[in-house]
């Protein structure tokens, strides 16, 4: 199990509150997203075979929820593997991670997102490593209607627009009053004889 001894991958309830009993709610399938099974790094040249130096894949995922004053709890996992290529070697790799909860229907809605950088630390003479990410702060609201809530999905994968650097703001100019100018000196007089 992803969670470790005696973690499940249905529901608990939260016990001893007078909160609504939400323990019929199914909590949201844990799937991967179509096209972010696999997370390849090339060396230098055309990717090819040859260039390859690590891929990524996904393997098991699990989930738990819980709901706590009308917001939904969970604790999604994935466990991945590296695996070394022809042109790699041993050492630090960040693979780009993507949790996301989606209301799907016709028009798909982003519930949240939520990106990570797993370094995975490959040793010499190892040909893969294995490694996991399990975020237990994953929360929303549920929705005021039950029959939306069959709907939402959790997508995992890799994504490698986790790894870019975010664009900082510009700080923002304070507003107020702006200091007068310091006068400047007066130039100096021309010395006459």
């Amino acid at each position: 199990n992803l969670f470790g001894p005696g973690a499940s991958e249905s529901e608990k309830p939260l016990a001893g509150t007078a909160e609504p009993d939400y323990s019929d709610i199914e909590c949201p399938v844990v799937t991967v997203r179509e096209g972010a099974s696999t997370y390849t790094v090339n060396g230098p040249g055309e990717p090819s075979a040859m260039t390859l130096r690590y891929e990524g894949t996904v393997g098991r995922v699990a989930r738990e929820c819980r709901v706590v004053a009308k917001m939904v709890q969970m604790k999604v996992g994935m466990e991945g593997r590296s695996i070394l290529g022809p042109a790699g070697g041993p050492g630090k790799l960040d693979v780009p991670i993507r949790f996301a909860v989606v209301r799907e229907g016709p028009v798909p809605q982003t519930i949240l997102t939520k990106t990570y950088r797993k370094e995975v630390v490959i040793e010499p003479n190892a040909n893969s490593v294995s490694f996991v990410e399990v975020d237990d702060q994953i929360s929303f609201p549920l929705p005021a209607n039950g029959k939306d809530f069959e709907n939402y999905v959790v997508y995992v994968g890799f994504d490698p627009e986790a790894l870019k650097p975010t664009a900082r703001k510009p700080a923002a100019r304070k507003s107020g009053p702006r200091k007068p100018a310091k006068p400047r000196p007066a130039a100096p007089k021309p010395l006459t004889q």
